[in-house]
């Protein structure tokens, strides 16, 4: 192998593939996020990925599904975005040259090769940090923050509150990956129960065994349950109130948070809704102002009709889920337009 070339990753031949295929699926995904990978693979648990286990990538500009990565022993996932970013410009020829010993020509389905560096990305300068983002004046309101279990960031400036978020709706996953970041998170501790693909999808069987949970003291470790509400059968008003309800008598706090205005995947999302902004269990409603997290503004679209406005209905104080805490001034802004005063913001964007 040339000196000049350093490896990036590993990857496994699949069917159809060629080096000079390979050449183009990589320089469609460079760029791509780790959250549009998990966002292109639903049924994916990165936190107990074995080696061997097939992701699908998708393009970076299109999000259309372009090739299929073998995950490796001792690579995690987290890392592959960058080794895609820094094989950004690779040519079959390249990729040819990192692999002396086999034949581009005669490649077999399972081969693992070499993906090497760019030339141009082994010799650029290293990044330079950026400057601290200004922290908007958030003195008496909520500050939250995401706090991805597979990948724990940081606190923003003026953090109260630490949602350990793992997208699980299901009880022993959901407290198994928490825990591990449980004693991390800075001030009140949330165990957030639900997300956004079928894994976090709630039914009236998973609130049942909610309630049951809460009552029989499982997350006795936290301060307080962050109820992650996008996807879901119909008919679970009463068993939302019922799981809020024990929660409180636990002397526990809760945050309902929901995709945009309302549930993206519960036919009865306003009927729904309406009963969050009635229900005086619920300490803090936070609708998502974001699709992929990977906004640069809020999102203010709305779901199922739900209006922004109809928050200015809610018992609950109105904190909204945000990409960063740069965006907030923004959102209080527009909500203020619709009558809806915001106290304080949730932020979804890792801090590393």
């Amino acid at each position: 192998m040339p000196d000049s070339l350093t490896i990036s990753f590993r990857y496994t031949i699949q069917p159809g593939d060629s080096f000079s295929k390979l050449a183009i699926q990589i320089n469609e995904c460079a760029g791509v996020t780790y959250d549009a990978i998990l966002k292109a693979n639903p049924q994916f648990n990165p936190v107990n990925a074995t080696a061997g286990t097939d992701v699908l990538i998708p393009s970076a500009e299109s999000g259309k599904l372009t090739m299929k990565y073998t995950i490796m022993a001792n690579a995690p996932l987290e890392d592959f975005p960058k080794a895609l970013e820094q094989s950004k410009g690779i040519t079959y020829q390249e990729i040819e040259a990192a692999n002396p010993g086999i034949k581009a020509n005669a490649i077999r389905i399972g081969e693992v090769i070499n993906v090497p560096t760019t030339q141009s990305d082994a010799k650029a300068p290293a990044p330079q940090p950026k400057a601290p983002e200004t922290s908007p004046n958030t003195e008496g309101e909520h500050i939250g923050y995401w706090c991805w279990t597979w990948s724990p960031g940081q606190p923003p400036a003026g953090a109260n509150m630490g949602m350990a978020f793992s997208g699980w709706s299901d009880i022993p996953t959901a407290l198994g990956q928490s825990n591990r970041v449980a004693d991390k998170l800075a001030g009140d501790r949330y165990i957030t129960l639900g997300g956004g693909n079928q894994n976090g999808a709630f039914d009236a069987q998973k609130l049942t065994a909610v309630t049951q949970a809460i009552n029989s003291g499982e997350f006795a470790a936290y301060q307080g349950i962050a109820f992650d509400v996008e996807e879901g059968t119909t008919g679970l008003a009463a068993d939302f109130q019922s799981a809020f309800a024990a929660a409180k008598d636990k002397g526990m706090k809760v945050l309902v948070t929901v995709s945009h205005s309302a549930p993206f995947g519960i036919k009865d999302a306003p009927e729904l809704m309406n009963s969050f902004f009635q229900d005086q269990n619920i300490d803090i409603l936070s609708p998502q102002l974001y699709t992929t997290g990977e906004e640069t503004q809020n999102d203010y679209a709305t779901s199922y009709g739900v209006t922004w406005n109809l928050y200015a209905e809610c018992k609950a104080a109105v904190a909204p889920s945000i990409v960063n805490a740069s965006m907030y001034a923004s959102a209080k802004s527009y909500f203020a337009e619709q009558g809806v005063t915001l106290q304080g913001f949730i932020q979804w964007s890792k801090i590393a």
